[in-house]
């Protein structure tokens, strides 16, 4: 054991379990109190939302063509509490003593008490790009043009209303010459379930190894059209090629085509979509001098590209800035989809289903009161960034109110559960009315508000005395910590 060890494991003995306990509660409370002016401070807030419409006008002006959707969130500090407690519970994130032999907490630094994503919501077709990696998957893409064409053309049979909705069936119909009138065009069985085969075996080429779950799903569902083609010819027909399809079978979930060809369809543009987009937002800070002035820097050390068993697709980054990191999350909308109602859904995951608290009693300005400050501690900020399509030089934020904040966070719930959704429904038609109450109304600590950018503004603010004491105060911050840094390598 070498010295430090020993002086720990001696030093330790001085403290007995209480007051290492309130020592790690204080410790708590000290972090909270840190990353929770993210939350509270509006100084804070707006250098935030002008990173924000600074990274949508950059997009604009650069990638006119390229849309882009922007939705950021605070951690809410009951989150935040519960996340460095979590970190402080793993091995090597314990405590440890200064040279005054006080005992001092350490845990990792939250990456994602801000986080923003970054979604793309269409980009023109690209048929050829310097980048290499991008023509590499351009062509993994054209090599499915003509399968992807024969299965447009095949949902056409099923359904030959290009503009009806999803889950309409309208059989192709033909003018029959001999009979003089039109007939439905012919769609069997066997073809409809060979069609859903191939699909199917066209997926999992698609998808990544790393996607376990949604590999088993499609073996589950070929497993299943197999078996049917296989009754199919047990019923010993003259001519089993002749049994026409069923309304049935075309909305049964295992083999459902046009839901199938829709997954195929956003897959099909979905790897080459991504990598544009995440190649894209990483060029906004390599030459628009507007980022350093914010004091905003990407690191692309932290590049990583999720891929999770259950289909969840997405790229993440870490901006720094005066305020500590931002998490940057970026995906297509129909990977966002996936992952947000989708069978990837973040309430599918264990411990991430949102409770629906216990609204407080009609009548009571009391509770209604301490009801909306627990949805301050425990709902986070929401901010919505888009495009001013009247103005084409302007970006718009939105922040979300309490009430729209907390129908957002709550809301996360497992859409196939229909009961849930009922009473989901049920629920916030009373919480409407709360919200409406004088009592709610004035205990809002949040108020939506709609906050326009211009370049001139954000030029205006990167020479505001804001980010001025901004900047002093990271200066400050960092030149403390190197401070403390150095004491402890001299402990050593």
């Amino acid at each position: 054991m070498n010295k430090f060890k020993e002086r720990i494991a001696k030093d330790s003995k001085r403290y007995s379990d209480d007051e290492i306990e309130e020592a790690k509660q204080s410790y708590v409370k000290s972090e909270v109190r840190r990353y929770r002016q993210l939350y509270d401070r509006p100084e804070y807030r707006e250098y935030l939302e002008n990173i924000l419409g600074t990274i949508m006008l950059t997009q604009m002006n650069k990638f006119p063509k390229y849309l882009i959707d922007i939705d950021a969130r605070v951690k809410s500090p009951e989150s935040i509490r519960k996340k460095i407690l979590s970190r402080l519970d793993e091995d090597g994130y314990g405590y440890s003593f200064d040279e005054n032999n006080n005992i001092v907490f350490n845990s990792r630094p939250l990456l994602d008490a801000f986080a923003m994503k970054i979604k793309s919501e269409g980009m023109p077709e690209l048929l050829y790009s310097p980048d290499p990696y991008i023509n590499d998957l351009i062509q993994e893409k054209e090599s499915n043009r003509e399968f992807l064409r024969d299965m447009q053309i095949f949902r056409g049979k099923l359904n030959c209303d290009a503009f009806s909705y999803k889950d309409s069936f309208n059989i192709m119909k033909e003018y029959n010459k001999d009979a003089h009138e039109f007939e439905e065009v012919t769609v069997t069985r066997i073809e409809y379930y060979q069609k859903c085969q191939e699909l199917l075996e066209k997926l999992k080429s698609l998808v990544s190894p790393s996607e376990v779950s949604v590999l088993k799903k499609y073996d589950a569902q070929l497993n299943y059209v197999a078996g049917r083609l296989q009754a199919l010819e047990s019923l010993n027909e003259p001519d089993p090629q002749k049994i026409k399809i069923r309304k049935i079978d075309m909305e049964n979930s295992n083999m459902n085509f046009i839901d199938l060809l829709d997954e195929f369809e956003q897959r099909y543009n979905s790897k080459v979509e991504l990598y544009n987009t995440t190649m894209q937002f990483l060029s906004l800070f390599r030459d628009d001098p507007i980022f350093d002035k914010l004091g905003v820097s990407v690191d692309m050390s932290t590049l990583e590209e999720k891929r999770a068993d259950t289909g969840y697709e997405s790229n993440f980054i870490i901006l720094n800035t005066l305020v500590g990191p931002i998490e940057v999350q970026i995906q297509t909308l129909g990977q966002h989809e996936y992952g947000s109602f989708g069978p990837a859904a973040h309430s599918k995951r264990a411990n991430k289903e949102r409770e629906l608290p216990i609204l407080p009693a009609e009548g009571s300005e009391e509770e209604i009161r301490n009801f909306a400050q627990y949805l301050a501690r425990t709902v986070p900020i929401y901010i919505h960034v888009n495009r001013d399509s009247k103005e084409p030089e302007r970006a718009i934020a939105q922040i979300l109110d309490d009430y729209q904040g907390a129908k957002a966070f709550h809301s996360q719930i497992d859409q196939s559960d229909s009961a849930k959704i009922m009473d989901n429904h049920e629920y916030f038609e009373r919480f409407i009315k709360l919200t409406q109450t004088k009592a709610f109304q004035n205990a809002m600590v949040h108020k939506g508000e709609t906050v326009g950018f211009t370049p001139i503004d954000i030029e205006k603010y990167a020479n505001s005395n804001n980010l001025k004491k901004l900047k002093e105060e990271a200066e400050a911050r960092k030149s403390k910590e190197q401070n403390h840094e150095n004491k402890e390598i001299e402990a050593r």
